[in-house]
């Protein structure tokens, strides 16, 4: 006979899994967005906004999502929304219009926030310090990995087959997480909180989390802006470059789930949580300069990058979840909020940097965020030290 407990450690392996598809389909059109860019008529930054517009819902969702979603328990949400992102997947492989698309891709992006919110606050219900951290890591471990595999696999997918099928695929993959055993799991509460305005700027005051916030959405600007425009500069550089290997210079969000995971050890080898997200950003800076190279000095520039990115991540969110306290819904909304601000406006507003004044400067233009949102940390940390 299963235990309820055991049900709920099956339900909980199933929700990670959940979570990495429904990143994947939040992905699967970027390794392709020159050749939809071609496809709609439509300039750099247009294009840029098929993978930015799902980022703006998941931005403004985690505060607001809270007047609708409360009463509801985590695992109610989820046998609705997964289903409904299967559909709105499946056709937006058949929109013929730009305006169809970018619709369908919004609708997509509403959905995905209430599934990421309601995973989110069913893994951590219960769980404070070492296990809270480890739940984290293993959470934005999916998330890299989903990350990754939407767009190395859709690209390898559109290089022998249409964008239809590879939407079907995605679409159908969703439907199947939809009967699996999580459906079983104990619900538990979904944590959200409705928008007070004395809650946020308590939440974002509190032991120096403002600055965290900066930080990330920085963090988040430079990775989604190039990661964004990246397919572009391939074809750019070599014009016969195929979707395949497009999709192949993502390879290196494998190494950000080593980071994920390993981040916490960094932590304590180097003197604290601050000192390793500055090397992160160390890095994650640094590996711009590969961006000024060859398309394999690109790829190379991929793994580096997410090396250092992905250590920031995962420390920020362990941080900001240790400052909590009694606020730990407005506080996590604010965490998610100011990280997908900085990918939607990245990965939107550096398509008219590269548009209009050339690869270099928007390289030069992503390095200049990046130390912004060192400074921050940095800030953060004196501040922190400070106060004890």
């Amino acid at each position: 006979m299963t235990t309820p407990n055991a049900t709920n450690r099956h339900g909980e392996g199933f929700l990670y899994l959940s979570i990495m598809i429904c990143f994947c389909v939040l992905y699967a059109p970027q390794p392709m967005l020159s050749e939809l860019a071609d496809r709609f008529m439509v300039s750099k930054p247009e294009a840029g906004l098929l993978v930015s517009v799902t980022l703006i819902p998941l931005a403004i969702a985690p505060l607001s999502y809270g007047i609708f979603l409360k009463q509801l328990s985590a695992l109610t949400i989820l046998k609705w929304a997964l289903p409904t992102l299967a559909l709105a997947m499946a056709w937006s492989g058949f929109v013929q219009t730009y305006e169809g698309m970018l619709t369908l891709r919004l609708i997509q992006g509403a959905l995905l926030p209430a599934i990421m919110t309601a995973t989110m606050a069913y893994l951590t219900s219960g769980r404070e310090g070492g296990e809270l951290s480890r739940v984290m890591a293993w959470y934005i471990s999916a998330t890299i990995f989903g990350g990754m595999a939407g767009r190395v696999i859709s690209g390898q997918l559109a290089s022998m087959i249409a964008w239809e099928w590879v939407a079907l695929i995605w679409a159908g993959l969703l439907l199947m997480v939809t009967l699996m055993p999580w459906r079983r799991a104990t619900p538990k509460p979904l944590n959200l909180v409705k928008p007070d305005a004395q809650l946020i700027r308590q939440a974002m005051t509190s032991r120096g989390n403002a600055l965290i916030y900066v930080s990330v959405l920085c963090m988040f600007w430079v990775f989604a802006g190039y990661l964004n425009y990246l397919p572009f500069r391939i074809n750019e550089l070599d014009a016969s470059a195929s979707t395949g290997l497009i999709g192949q210079s993502y390879l290196g969000y494998s190494i950000g789930i080593v980071s994920a995971l390993t981040a916490g050890w960094l932590a304590k080898r180097v003197g604290g949580v601050i000192r390793a997200a500055l090397i992160g950003f160390a890095v994650m800076i640094g590996s711009l300069l590969l961006a000024l190279g060859n398309v394999w000095m690109l790829i190379t520039q991929v793994f580096v990058m997410c090396l250092g990115m992905f250590v920031i991540h995962t420390l920020a969110a362990s941080e900001v979840n240790h400052n909590a306290r009694s606020l730990s819904g407005v506080v996590n909304g604010l965490y998610v909020s100011c990280y997908y601000a900085g990918g939607a406006l990245g990965a939107w507003l550096m398509g008219y940097v590269y548009e209009l004044f050339g690869w270099t400067t928007f390289v030069v233009v992503l390095s200049c965020i990046g130390m912004a949102g060192a400074l921050c940390m940095w800030l953060y940390g004196r501040q922190w030290a400070a106060g004890r």
